[in-house]
């Protein structure tokens, strides 16, 4: 009986003919084998891009979209600054010193505006939050985790000062942006946080002047009340003098004017004895019907700086501190998600996947032979 050569084993291997090509673990890797493998199971790396094709899709659903509106602002112009300028004017009259400016008041804007404390304040009174908060729950933790998330990194500024020297504008400027999950939330919140730090704003150069002038008046009326109060005791020494001047002239019986004839008299020249008694009556008469300080120039001129100083009146304006260069418009073009990135990232994904899948699957079948 003849024995089974190898040959003949081999002959007769029930290996299908349909099994794919794997190269063995020591063989070369042949990358039209693989590419045929692939190519064979088409269909089963097809299924795994569309599913990651619809993950894709229902993740760019599921993440928060964010629209970022921005403003560009520049010191105010003279000519919009009215009110202000009209209030500064009256102030110089009086010889009120500030350091109010154009450049100033836009400091003071983006002093503000960079105030977590304010953008707090702001944030949490606008429907935009309390919609936000609504879906969360009540507990205070929650909402501090809200107001954080909302305000750190939703809300920037930029300055002309930060920018490269190369790229430096000639003119003062400064960026401000508000993201949101909708275009018009952004930019209502912009806008609306601009109009906040203005109304701020203005309120604190009405405190600032207020307090300026309420300085001033208390100066003034302090050295006012001193000089009076040393015009009230030299009024009292004059007709003091004056009565003392009086009873010498009655005593040596001078009822009339004398006047010496070519020889000296010594005499004080303010209160003379020698005006005579009815002289020297008829003014104590006088000095005592003048009100205090009625002669004295600089009282009288510092009680009229006092009436002025008490007719001014400070009113909180309307001016904004600032112009746009470009006001907070509504974003057209969405900052997150990016939905075409996102799905050809997951469509790259479930390319790989499935090609892994298919090769991974062939040689198991391979060996399981």
């Amino acid at each position: 009986m003849a024995s089974t050569t190898p040959d003949n084993a081999a002959h007769h291997s029930p290996l299908p003919s349909a099994l794919p090509l794997i190269p063995e673990p020591n063989d070369p890797l042949d990358l039209l084998n693989v590419f045929a493998i692939i190519l064979r199971r088409k269909f089963t790396v097809l299924t795994f891009i569309i599913v990651a094709v619809l993950i894709a899709v229902a993740v760019c659903f599921i993440m928060p979209q964010r629209w970022t509106s921005k403003a560009v602002l520049v010191p105010a112009e003279p000519s919009q600054l009215k009110n202000i300028n009209n209030i500064l004017t009256e102030l110089s009259v009086l010889h009120i010193k500030t350091d109010i400016t154009p450049d100033s008041l836009l400091s003071d804007f983006m002093r503000n505006f960079d105030s977590q404390s304010l953008r707090e304040k702001y944030l949490v009174n606008t429907d935009y939050f309390k919609n936000l908060a609504s879906k969360k729950t009540n507990d205070a933790e929650s909402r501090n985790r809200l107001i954080y998330d909302i305000l750190h990194g939703n809300i920037e500024s930029h300055s002309s000062v930060q920018d490269k020297e190369a790229n430096k504008k000639e003119y003062r400027y400064y960026d401000l942006k508000y993201t949101a999950e909708t275009a018009v939330d952004a930019r209502d919140l912009l806008e609306g946080y601009i109009n906040y730090i203005a109304g701020e704003v203005n309120e604190e150069l009405y405190r600032r002047l207020q307090y300026k002038i309420d300085e001033v008046r208390l100066k003034e009326k302090a050295l006012y009340d001193l000089e009076m109060k040393q015009e009230e005791l030299k009024h009292r020494n004059r007709i003091e003098r004056l009565q003392y001047a009086l009873d010498i002239a009655s005593s040596a019986g001078l009822k009339s004017p004398s006047w010496s004839n070519g020889g000296n008299i010594h005499d004080d020249p303010d209160y003379p004895v020698t005006l005579g008694a009815d002289g020297l009556a008829r003014k104590l008469e006088i000095e005592k019907s003048l009100t205090i300080g009625a002669l004295n120039d600089k009282l009288q001129n510092q009680r009229l700086y006092i009436e002025k100083l008490d007719a001014v009146k400070i009113l909180p304006t309307e001016d904004l501190p600032f112009k746009y260069m470009r006001a907070p418009y509504e974003p057209i073009i969405r900052d997150a998600p990016k939905r075409t990135l996102i799905v050809l990232l997951f469509s790259l994904a479930g390319l790989i996947a499935g090609c892994g899948y298919v090769l991974v699957s062939s040689v198991m079948v391979r060996r399981s032979y």
